[in-house]
């Protein structure tokens, strides 16, 4: 029979995925939802729980309505161009901007490639996900390799090898994340080099 320390335990692992889960949605509702608990209440003279983050979603969804009509596009277009030229507000709405453009414009071109580069020492394996493959550095061609962090793969360095010291890796995109998130724990059954 289990000892109790091990039921418990196994308990306590699978429950853990689906709370953190919930408390998440939880946190993500009640801040939406009290960011416009004050304006709700001072224009009904009473507030509805949930009435914030239900006008939240119809805001979002009103604006992506106004940005992909010809009109609200060059509405948005001006309003970019003077907070580009805004000191501090630039740098800030410009990095965030950029950000934005490289993960919309072409998602399925980004971090397509999952590689091995020797990181951070020579020998050492390190799994990081291909940014761009043609990279010019002091007149040689290189490619630039995100290496994220774990568990937080958000998280990460960018570095640029040489081709030659770049290792395909014969594994989806998702599978190396889920390897990365888990510390390791999480293994697909083989991966091997294209």
């Amino acid at each position: 029979m289990k000892s109790v320390k091990k039921i418990f335990l196994t308990g306590l692992f699978t429950l853990l995925p689906v709370a953190v889960t919930g408390y998440l949605l939880y946190w993500l509702f009640s801040t939406l939802d009290a960011s416009l608990k004050v304006v709700i209440q001072s224009l009904l003279g009473f507030y509805v729980p949930g009435l914030g983050f239900i006008s939240i979603v119809i805001i979002i969804f009103l604006v992506g309505i106004f940005a992909s009509n010809v009109m609200g596009s060059w509405i948005i277009r001006q309003a970019e161009r003077v907070l580009n030229r805004v000191p501090i507000i630039k740098n800030i709405y410009g990095s965030v901007s950029d950000i934005q453009k490289t993960f919309s414009n072409n998602p399925s071109k980004q971090f397509s490639q999952v590689v091995l580069i020797d990181y951070p020492l020579k020998g050492t394996k390190s799994m990081g996900f291909i940014a761009r493959e043609d990279v010019m550095f002091n007149g040689e061609r290189r490619v630039s390799v995100f290496v994220p962090t774990t568990p937080n793969p958000t998280n990460g360095f960018l570095l640029f090898f040489p081709p030659d010291e770049i290792e395909k890796l014969d594994i989806p995109v998702d599978v190396a994340i889920k390897m990365i998130i888990s510390m390791g724990t999480y293994q697909p059954k083989a991966f091997t080099p294209n």
